[in-house]
């Protein structure tokens, strides 16, 4: 009877121990929500190289293709001056892109860690990774909404240089050289920055959508304190 008692004594210490070290485990994360997060990263991550390809392409182009231009002085030397002014576009577009580039690297570099795809697998990281993939969007979508102003300046400008060329101002092939050359690399580039930001503020919406803010009243000893937290829905 003795030896029974010390049996169901050993088998609930041991029952006690493998609950304690079961319930000191941190809870785990719903997969499928890990899944669409990072889902949705990637898909951020390919949209944002895809463009920036996109004016690293256009950008070399438009530097050779300017630097070919300034050549010819015919016209009044109209094809000169359209290829000063894509040249200057496509040095400016290459250095851009090159650094949007770098840029990306690091960001996807980052967040394919080992230690960011482990803190992923618990709730409260998944949670900051929806934080910081939410601020990471709003300023992909900040910055092509000063690039879409920007852009919309350049087409002006170029608009403004071909309406001259017809008032008639001096060189007016010179102007309507510049006012094509500026006018078609604006457009190229609106046409960017109007992708970009539409698709970062769809994904900007995804990652915002699965955080919920919460306030808690704590007592302790000296009084109570509020506590702002922000979980993820899924």
């Amino acid at each position: 009877m003795r030896h029974g008692v010390r049996g169901i004594l050993a088998c609930s210490t041991c029952f006690a121990v493998a609950s304690s070290a079961h319930a000191d485990e941190p809870p785990a994360a719903d997969e499928a929500a890990v899944a669409q997060v990072e889902a949705i990263h990637r898909a951020s991550i390919a949209t944002r190289r895809s463009l920036a390809d996109s004016v690293l392409v256009a950008g070399l182009v438009s530097a050779a293709g300017g630097g070919a231009l300034t050549i010819s002085d015919a016209e009044d030397q109209a094809f000169r001056f359209a290829g000063i002014n894509t040249a200057i576009f496509g040095v400016v577009n290459t250095v851009v892109s090159l650094v949007a580039l770098h840029g990306i690297a690091g960001e996807e570099d980052g967040w394919q860690s080992r230690e960011a795809v482990a803190a992923r697998r618990s709730p409260a990281g998944l949670a900051r990774a929806r934080v910081h993939a939410a601020l990471d969007e709003r300023r992909e979508a900040t910055s092509h909404a000063v690039n879409l102003g920007l852009g919309a300046a350049y087409l002006a400008v170029g608009g403004t240089a071909v309406i001259a060329s017809r008032l008639g101002v001096d060189h007016p092939n010179r102007w309507l050289g510049s006012g094509v050359a500026i006018g078609a690399q604006a457009l190229f580039l609106v046409g960017i920055d109007y992708i970009g930001l539409r698709r970062a503020s769809h994904y900007h919406r995804f990652f915002v959508e699965g955080l919920a803010p919460g306030i808690a009243v704590v007592p302790f000893a000296g009084g109570r304190e509020a506590r702002v937290s922000l979980g993820g829905r899924f």
